[in-house]
Formats: C-alpha cells, structure tokens, sequence
C-alpha cells in the first residue's frame, strides 16, 4: 500500500472512531455475553450482534472463529472497544462490491477454518459477496442432516455447499448445482474437511432453471431439494433472476423433480415480502398437495426475520 493509501486508512480508522465513540459497551457486552451458551467446541461461528435486535443500529458483528467480520450500511466502520483476534469490515451499501477491509488484529492472508454442529468449513473474508458460511442457515442445515439418512438430496445454488455438507453426513446422496465452478470447488474442499469422499457425490456447474428441466425429462426424482438462491442474479446469458418475479418458476419446476413424498425447502432473504407473501407464491406454483412448515431463524438472528424458510412436504 503506498502512502496515499496508508493516509486514507489512517483518515477511515479515525473517522469510524468518532463515528462510534457513543457505543454503548454494555449493550455490546450484553449481546455478546447472550451467545456464550450458543459457542463450544461444536459451534464456533455466530452471530454476535444483530443490528436493532440487540438494541444497536448500524451494526451487525459475525465471529468465525475468533475472527470478526462486522457490516455497517454507514460509510464509516465501527472502532470497537473489544478487539478479537482479526476484526474486519464490510460496508453493506446497496450495489458495494469491495472486498472486506481488515482494521484490526492480525491480518488473514489465507481461508480458515470455522465448526458448526461439528461439522468444518472453509472461511475467506477475501472472497467478497460472503466468507463461505450463511449463519442464519444453521438451523435448517442442522434439521437437513437429521432428515436425510438414506435420502437423495439436490442442493441447487450450492453456492459453497454447506447443505450439502450437513446432507452428506447425515447419510444422504447428494448433488450440489450452481452456476460457480469456483464455489463448487471451495464446497469439494468442505466435503474434504469432512472426510466425505466427493468422488460419492455430485457437483454440476451449471443454471439451475435447465438442469431442473432436464431432471424432469429423463424422470429423475429427489427426496429432497434445497433452494435457497440469491435476491437478484444474472446468468451467463444475462437472464435476470428475480426472487418476487422467478421464484414462482422455480418452485413449479422443482415439484417435477420432487420424489412422491418429498420435500423442498423454500428460502429467500428478500426483505420486501412478507412470509405470507412468500408461501402464496409457491402455493399458487405448486400444484400437488403439500404442507408448509415454516421455520424461525437461529436464537443469534434476533428482530426483523429477514430469512424465509419454508419447508414445503408432498402430502400425496
């Protein structure tokens, strides 16, 4: 970094700490100190602070490991008055696609590894859009695993394939889809951690939309499949996915690749519809009878429940 840039990190480091002089170190240590119970030897990758549901603004503080990522939408990162081993920030302004910036501790400059459930994952806070781990997903990855013994399960937008992950273990036959052969690698160095063997199961580059409708042609059938695919995307051929227009599509096509009792689980983090809105919507594009289950966030997700899952079963 040269010296224009030394100058422009010691200006940002200043500016966030006014920006968060007037912190509120006991609600910081209070939201803390509510995931000790959450964190062992197991788990060691929460979320610490969520925004308004911990009675603080602005500010939302993932720990991997010992290693913070904190996201602010302000163009201005929080100085904090606990320091972890690594703390980085991410501004979360609509339309940034900066990588993480680290301010404090030792600075990571290789992926590490995090335990949730007892299963491993790789971690990057170079990696941009995400380091690699949802966290509000742990809980239905954590009911996935002790469904699916014996079961086939498609991971579709696989992204780093935790799902996959948590299927596999739990004794299922998997097959992760996604439009990234550089995700779908990082997911084959998840199952590697796992003692999986990936060469047992399945991990295809390509859109979701086509490879469900070639599913359904051949008459190829899941017990289980997961869709929990970005708010906005586009793919290679600049098609727009948008969750409130496509999911609808998505989720008729994958009834036709849906074993007879099976089950799909249904997400989208897209805050503008509501839960209700959202089970509508695959109500009105699934044409079988099925039951829907919705399922709450993790007990670290407190406030707003930006997460929708629902897991829809065929009752034929």
């Amino acid at each position: 970094m040269g010296l224009s840039g030394r100058l422009a990190a010691q200006a940002r480091y200043e500016l966030l700490e006014a920006a968060l002089a007037s912190l509120s170190l006991n609600l910081l240590t209070q939201s803390i100190a509510k995931r000790d119970k959450m964190r062992s030897a197991e788990t060691n990758a929460v979320r610490l602070v969520n925004a308004e549901g911990d009675g603080i603004s602005d500010l939302i503080i993932d720990d991997f490991a010992g290693n913070w990522l904190v996201q602010t939408a302000s163009k201005t990162a929080p100085v904090l008055p606990l320091i972890p081993g690594s703390l980085y920030w991410k501004l979360t302004e609509k339309g940034n696609r900066q990588l993480p910036v680290h301010i404090a501790g030792k600075k990571l400059e290789s992926p590490f590894l995090v335990t949730e459930s007892g299963l491993h994952f790789e971690i990057d806070f170079r990696s941009g859009y995400s380091p690699g781990l949802f966290l509000d997903q742990r809980n239905n990855r954590s009911r996935l695993r002790t469904n699916c013994n014996g079961r086939t399960v498609l991971n579709a937008f696989a992204y780093t394939c935790a799902f996959g992950v948590a299927a596999a273990v739990g004794g299922a036959s998997t097959l992760n889809l996604d439009l990234s052969r550089h995700y779908l690698d990082w997911g084959t160095r998840n199952y590697l951690l796992n003692r999986i063997d990936p060469r047992n199961h399945g991990f295809i580059a390509g859109d979701v939309f086509e490879w469900l409708k070639s599913f359904s042609r051949r008459g190829r059938r899941f017990d289980i499949i997961i869709l929990d695919p970005p708010t906005f995307s586009r793919d290679r051929k600049s098609r727009v996915f948008r969750v409130q227009d496509d999911f609808g599509t998505l989720a008729k096509l994958s009834v036709a690749c849906l074993s007879e009792h099976g089950t799909i689980l249904c997400c989208t983090n897209y805050r503008a519809i509501t839960e209700q809105t959202f089970v509508k919507i695959l109500k009105d594009n699934m044409p079988r009878k099925m039951r829907f289950e919705p399922a709450d966030m993790p007990p670290d997700f407190p406030g707003f429940p930006y997460l929708k899952s629902i897991w829809v079963t065929s009752c034929q």
